[in-house]
């Protein structure tokens, strides 16, 4: 061990005097510190000017994931190493000093860790530059999260110390730096992309992508541990300098070629093995190191799996023929099936299978090379785009014969089954993230192993339609099954009702949606709807300007009335019947969504033709206003349509400026039940083409408000929430000026002290 130790010390010695080295490292450090001082600057400036951040965290916003501080490093670092490297073993070879080694009594894994521990040694000094950054956020962000960064800073160390193994070992085969340097590029680029090298096969798959050193800091820098990417790092370090130390020993000796080609083949080998049994989801273990858990899911997530007996299966059935299959062909299978790796923590015999097929018609190409070609000719045409054997899909016979997907329209979906036949679809969605969340997915699997909330939506009296795609109609938050706020993907099942059958309401049904009625109730409609009130179902009623007749029987049940006149709100450009709705401060009381994220982001409900609802009477509900209007807002009496002319507001015509209510919250106990009860002036609020509408000026809530309402109707099950506790380090104590006196710290000071320490180091040496 001295001896390494004493070729460590000098091959160290040697790197702080040459100029490469000092170069590299004054280029890292600038580099990096302007990352850095980037992302402080930013991240100061956005919540000076927004004054929030929609990371709770500041340490995990500035820091860590995909675009954090440390990430940024990660993806620069190949640059330096090879040039660190390229001459740790090539500058002995082409002076010959290595022939001195090699007569020495020092034996070839003594050379091998001497060089080795030298080069780690000075990617530790270069680890001094992001660890200094990192303490600096910790002067300025309070509570800061110091385990995740931690291990951010572990796994960039990991993957510094697995470039020099490679650079080592390409080192040692020639005696020119550059192509020793141009060697550990490749090297580099070779492992980064051999995870793509025979996806279609299940084995060579499973060896390729666990060889592949691409993303396997990606968990470390979002603060997370897993065993597997700890043992591949050290199972590729200890790979290169098998390597290594073969090239050596076999320079000094006479082995044959076939003696060298065992030994090597056989360490690669040997390690193929282990990552690949390590790599097991049953051997994987994995610490989230993050404050909150935020890469874990939540406790209400945790408690739906502990509910599922026995294993869980969740079948992919990917379509050639539809384009959003595209990123679930065998290509990509091991990059998607980590989207279940929180669960499986949590639930090890849960498993991803996939199914692949052909059938439909993709009736949206309009490629004419598409054109009047059958399902076949199809496959074919696309099996060769993609390289892949077309026997690999089945059939549309074979694929209806296991699973009808027309009600899918054949689009990419998953379902999950359990072992007693359950099942539940959880979809991709048409939104920029796509891919389901672990609301959609826990949601989903909720549904396998409780019974559904049924919401029924009245017909029959011109109301709003959950089955039309029209603009005024409720498609897009009910039924539709690519849209991820949908009430079918939140947990919810959704029917019509016709009050007027002599069944009434039926007793599945869990919330009831009376929306925009145009007539009022007959007297046998009302007693059915009193019935379903009195064994204590939940009501959300949507109201509208103009529907007074209808509806303020209907909702005088709960001593409420809508007012004669609508509401006018003059807001930038917009029209002055635009009411640009608030949470109210009572409304924190009905759940978390009202209490933080309408005041912390501002949001608004866009409601257009809106009424103000007033208190008329006591009715034994308890009432709780939930939304309002700015103080500017009045009620119009003297315009009808409010979009044909200036409209102002005129104290003599009985019209005043303030805040009016817009929608309340309604409760009572019951039957040993306690009932809820949501009404709003509007219904325009949740109609399609007010949710698809894109106004600038402010943050849209109509989405927030349509899930924190059912989640209030159903008593927090539905949708699943999936909020986790505050971070205390959600703030930064200091101004936006700090940035200035942070770069000049790190781009100007710290790189001048690095080039006047390594030039004080070389005249001291060219003295000697």
């Amino acid at each position: 061990m001295k001896i390494t130790l004493r070729i460590a010390r000098t091959e160290l010695a040697s790197l702080f005097y040459s100029p490469i080295a000092w170069f590299i490292l004054i280029v890292f450090s600038f580099l990096t510190a302007m990352s850095f001082t980037s992302e402080i600057e930013s991240t100061l400036s956005y919540l000076d000017v927004y004054g929030y951040s929609y990371n709770s965290s500041q340490t995990f916003d500035t820091f860590l994931g995909t675009y954090g501080f440390l990430a940024t490093i990660v993806g620069n670092l190949y640059i330096y190493i090879p040039l660190l490297t390229m001459g740790l073993l090539s500058r002995e070879t082409a002076s010959g000093s290595i022939k001195l080694l090699y007569s020495s009594p020092v034996t070839s894994m003594q050379i091998v860790g001497g060089k080795y521990l030298a080069a780690i040694g000075f990617g530790l000094c270069m680890m001094l530059v992001p660890a200094a950054c990192a303490v600096c956020g910790s002067c300025i962000i309070p509570h800061f999260d110091w385990p995740p960064v931690l291990v951010g800073l572990l796994g960039l160390y990991l993957l510094m110390a697995a470039y020099c193994a490679v650079g080592l070992f390409l080192s040692s085969l020639t005696s020119y730096q550059v192509v020793a340097a141009v060697g550990t590029l490749i090297t580099l680029a070779v492992l980064k992309f051999v995870g793509n090298v025979g996806q279609q096969y299940d084995f060579i798959r499973e060896l390729t992508y666990w060889l592949s050193i691409n993303g396997r800091t990606t968990d470390m820098l979002a603060g997370v541990i897993r065993s597997e990417d700890l043992i591949y790092f050290l199972a590729v370090i200890l790979l290169f300098l098998a390597f290594t130390v073969f090239r050596i020993t076999f320079s000094r000796s006479s082995a044959g070629k076939l003696r060298q080609a065992l030994s090597y083949l056989g360490v690669f080998a040997a390690v193929l093995a282990a990552g690949y049994l390590t790599s097991r989801p049953a051997a994987v273990r994995v610490w989230d190191t993050t404050r909150t858990r935020l890469n874990s899911i939540c406790e209400n997530s945790q408690k739906v799996l502990a509910e599922i007996d026995g294993p869980l299966t969740i079948t992919n059935y990917v379509n050639l023929l539809d384009n959003a299959s595209v990123p679930y062909l065998p290509l990509s299978m091991k990059q998607n099936e980590t989207i279940f790796d929180p669960y499986m923590r949590f639930k090890p015999d849960l498993k991803v299978k996939y199914v692949y097929y052909y059938d439909g018609t993709p009736v949206s190409w309009s490629n004419p090379r598409f054109q009047g070609k059958s399902v076949e000719e199809l496959r074919d045409y696309m099996a060769m785009i993609y390289n892949l054997n077309p026997r690999l899909f089945k059939s549309p016979e074979e694929i209806r014969r296991i699973e009808d997907l027309s009600g899918e329209e054949f689009r990419f979906v998953r379902i999950a089954r359990t072992a007693d036949g359950r099942e539940a679809f959880i979809r991709d969605f048409n939104d920029m993230q796509r891919r389901p969340g672990e609301a959609e997915i826990t949601a989903a699997l909720k549904k396998m192993i409780s019974t559904p909330p049924l919401v029924g939506f009245v017909r029959g009296h011109g109301e709003r339609s959950m089955t039309r795609p029209a603009d005024r109609d409720y498609t897009d938050f009910t039924i539709a099954k690519y849209s991820r706020s949908a009430l079918v993907n939140q947990g919810f099942d959704v029917c019509e009702v016709d009050l007027s059958t002599h069944e009434g309401v039926p007793g599945a049904i869990r919330i009831l949606v009376l929306a925009d009625m145009k007539s009022p109730l007959t007297d046998e409609e009302a007693q059915h709807l009193d019935d379903y009130l009195e064994r204590g179902g939940n009501l959300m009623i949507l109201c509208d300007a103009g529907r007074q007749q209808a509806m303020n029987p209907l909702i005088a049940r709960f001593g409420l009335r809508m007012e004669e006149h609508q509401l006018a709100q003059p807001f930038g450009d917009f029209y002055p019947d635009l009411i640009l709705a608030r949470a109210t401060p009572e409304s924190a009381a009905l759940g978390e969504g009202f209490r933080t994220d309408f005041p912390k982001y501002g949001l608004r409900v866009t409601m257009p033709g809106c009424v103000a609802l007033t208190v008329c009477g006591d009715t034994g509900y308890r009432l709780t206003p939930l939304l309002q209007t700015d103080s500017t807002a009045w009620i119009e009496r003297e315009q009808r349509n409010l979009r044909e002319a200036p409209v102002t507001c005129n104290p003599e015509a009985g019209e005043h400026r303030g805040v009016y209510r817009t929608a309340y919250a309604a409760e009572r106990e019951t039957n040993g039940r306690r009932q809820r009860i949501l009404v709003t002036g509007d219904a325009d609020c949740m109609s399609n083409a007010e949710l698809s509408s894109q106004r600038e000026g402010f943050a849209p809530g109509n989405f927030n408000l349509i899930v924190e309402g059912f989640r209030w109707l159903t008593d927090g099950n539905f949708p699943i929430e999936i909020r986790r506790p505050e971070c205390p380090d959600d703030r930064f104590s200091a101004s936006a000026e700090i940035a200035g006196t942070l770069k000049t710290i790190f781009l100007i000071i710290l790189p001048a002290v690095l080039l006047l320490t390594g030039v004080g180091l070389w005249l001291a040496r060219r003295r000697n």
